[in-house]
């Protein structure tokens, strides 16, 4: 750190430092007896600084320094809304996986819960009435391929549940460790993107977005490949989309998902569409992704509008 010169008036101190913060030159200006020393943090700010100082104390009303005002305050509110969002998104993880476990996240505990129940008792490629109850509609497997009958007509006659519990269905736990994984990778992605979201915006701001996100993707694999799916796959990739969107343009959201991230899970998604990962319900993840890539776009511009 490197002294640069000396300030008398304490009203031209508050505006030289505002100049330098609009400039992002670290500094600190430390009080002393009539007036302040100005110390430039970095050697590599230190001529340039040292050059607007010797400015400044010529042209104290100069445009250049009294129109950065403004844009220091600005961000320094910007700087405050980071603070509050990174300390909000810590608390969440915190909470959801530091020594009081899941706490404050009982809807992700249930949905988990109600997907380990449903495979473990039922599960895709089984022949188990839950595995039929939650399908999205009732269908025998075949060696020559899926019978059913079209246009959902469970669904028709009340059975509405069966729109969003194909979500519950995971291979079943006898394929061996294919099965085992599909449930917990999904499980493991449910839990931290699930309890991020719920810390965040309550059990019911999750709820909502498993019930659009959930049904959406449903639907469209239905009608692309029949009801012979199941999985959390594309709720969870609905959960990425939108956490890593409204991550990106909302600071207060208290939501972050790295870049990485969704890179090893574009590789993912298009591993899948592939081919080369065997039947995967690809309809269901754009479905998802899409859905929640919107929805997390919509609502942080409604909210940076209102602002």
């Amino acid at each position: 750190m490197r002294r640069i010169g000396k300030i008398v008036d304490a009203e031209q101190i508050s505006v030289f430092g505002d100049y330098l913060y609009a400039q992002a030159i670290g500094h600190t200006i430390e009080p002393v007896e009539a007036g302040g020393d100005v110390w430039i943090h970095d050697d590599e700010h230190r001529e340039t600084a040292k050059t607007a100082l010797n400015r400044f104390l010529r042209e104290p009303e100069h445009p250049d320094f009294l129109s950065t005002r403004e844009v220091a305050a600005e961000r320094r509110r910007e700087a405050k809304q980071e603070d509050a969002a990174a300390s909000k998104n810590l608390r969440g993880r915190q909470q959801i996986f530091g020594t009081g476990g899941w706490r404050g996240v009982g809807l992700t505990r249930l949905l988990v819960v109600l997907s380990v129940i449903a495979t473990v008792f039922g599960g895709l490629g089984s022949d188990s009435r839950l595995t039929q109850w939650l399908s999205i509609s009732e269908y025998q497997t075949r060696d020559v391929g899926t019978y059913y009958v079209p246009a959902l007509p469970e669904v028709k006659q009340g059975q509405v549940w069966r729109l969003l519990t194909p979500v519950f269905l995971h291979t079943t736990l006898s394929a061996g460790l294919f099965g085992f994984l599909h449930l917990l990778f999904n499980m493991l992605w449910l839990r931290d993107l699930g309890g991020m979201l719920e810390a965040s915006q309550g059990w019911f701001g999750l709820l909502k977005k498993i019930l659009f996100i959930g049904i959406f993707s449903n639907m469209l694999q239905y009608i692309v490949a029949g009801p012979a799916f199941g999985g959390m796959s594309g709720v969870v990739y609905g959960l990425l989309g939108y956490c890593w969107v409204r991550g990106r343009n909302d600071q207060t959201s208290g939501l972050h998902v790295h870049n990485q991230t969704m890179l090893m899970m574009g590789v993912w998604f298009v591993a899948c569409l592939s081919g080369a990962m065997g039947p995967i319900a690809n309809a269901a993840h754009t479905a998802g992704l899409l859905a929640g890539l919107a929805w997390g776009w919509l609502s942080a511009w409604r909210l940076n509008a209102a602002r």
